[in-house]
């Protein structure tokens, strides 16, 4: 659910900006208004489900991204749709780490490789999902409807969980107060090998929004593709990713997360340096952006595992400062890479993205190498 929303926003940023007369810039900023509360609220969600009560929290989260999923088609300007954005964004920002730990907390600890890998399954197939839903639904009954079918899902999949959850299991807190929340993400940060994996997510986050983002104005303005074939190539991403993650968390059961990252991130610069390499068509950018999801999902299932095992006591706040970090990285990417966008052209952001990738690679060997250490 959150990233089939947060995925086919980026199919609709053309069409908001045409239909509102702004740049392409300002209507970005609606991913920037919906990652801001949803980072900031994941810094503090996995702490109070942690503390206080898990069931809780989750169905909060669920009715808060349905209200703000319908104050956004209701939006008649983008002021209106960046405030209904934040509202979906606090939501998530109690749904997405919580989830995460409790997968952590569920599975056995050899198989965490596996199960992260069968969660990436239903993250790549919202990637996959978002852009092209998004656009069939923008070109047959306008962008709105999106929203709309967004809080639909967001309901039924909260009504679900509080049928199928047990409140007594959920309720096996550790207890506390409110003061206790920040003492509790200080002992998180302070697990070996936490700060250098959430600073690797959050570059390498950085780097595939930006590539995802951009290339979309491009084949939008430049191109002159409509918005369900720009959705097509996006969502070329999440398909290799159905079939890459689980793959991925079996091989880093067995041969080691790092080693797996590695080899993701390595795929991940391949394609980039062929985006920059070869000259445009329809049919090259479907390959690309195939390779783009493979190395997208190898690497992210390794490293979202590597998070998940730092501290099995302090499960739900490591998760949380971890994904805050990483979705950083998807907030601030459209608004730092829109100015090199306009001033440089999509050339000058894919070369900053290969930077972040790079990075992130040599952030993860540290993390991992602090991690053991501890």
């Amino acid at each position: 659910m959150g990233p089939l929303g947060g995925f086919g926003v980026v199919t609709l940023l053309p069409v908001l900006a045409r239909d509102w007369a702004v740049e392409f810039g300002t209507a970005s900023l609606a991913i920037s208004f919906y990652m801001v509360p949803f980072i900031i609220v994941q810094i503090f969600s996995g702490a109070i489900a942690q503390l206080f009560d898990t069931r809780r929290a989750l169905v909060f989260g669920f009715g808060a991204y349905a209200l703000g999923c319908v104050a956004c088609g209701l939006s008649q300007n983008p002021t209106a749709l960046f405030a209904s954005r934040a509202v979906q964004g606090l939501g998530a920002g109690f749904l997405t780490p919580i989830i995460m730990a409790l997968i952590g907390d569920i599975v056995p600890e050899q198989h965490v490789g596996k199960a992260m890998g069968g969660l990436g399954v239903a993250y790549t197939v919202g990637v996959t999902l978002g852009p092209m839903i998004s656009g069939i639904i923008e070109v047959r009954y306008g962008w709105t409807f999106f929203f709309y079918f967004l809080a639909i899902l967001a309901l039924l999949t909260g009504m679900f969980y509080v049928i199928t959850s047990s409140p007594a299991a959920e309720r096996e807190t550790s207890g506390g107060d409110l003061l206790d929340i920040l003492p509790v993400l200080h002992q998180a940060l302070k697990r070996p090998g936490v700060p250098y994996l959430s600073l690797a997510a959050f570059s390498l986050f950085f780097a595939y929004i930006g590539i995802m983002t951009f290339t979309a104005d491009y084949l939008k303005s430049s191109a002159q593709l409509p918005s369900d074939q720009v959705g097509a190539v996006l969502s070329i991403t999440g398909l290799s990713g159905i079939i890459v993650s689980p793959l991925a968390g079996l091989l880093g059961d067995r041969f080691g997360r790092q080693l797996v990252f590695l080899a993701g991130t390595a795929i991940l610069v391949m394609s980039i340096v062929l985006m920059l390499a070869l000259p445009y068509s329809l049919y090259t950018y479907f390959i690309l952006f195939l390779f783009l999801g493979t190395g997208s999902a190898t690497a992210w299932t390794s490293l979202n595992t590597m998070a998940v095992q730092v501290s099995a006591s302090m499960r739900k706040p490591v998760t949380s400062v971890y994904n805050a970090t990483k979705f950083a990285g998807y907030g601030v990417s459209p608004a730092i890479l829109s100015m090199v966008y306009d001033a440089f052209q999509l050339s000058a952001v894919r070369f900053i993205c290969l930077a972040a990738v790079a990075v992130s690679s040599l952030l993860a060997i540290k993390g991992a190498h602090s991690a053991r250490k501890g």
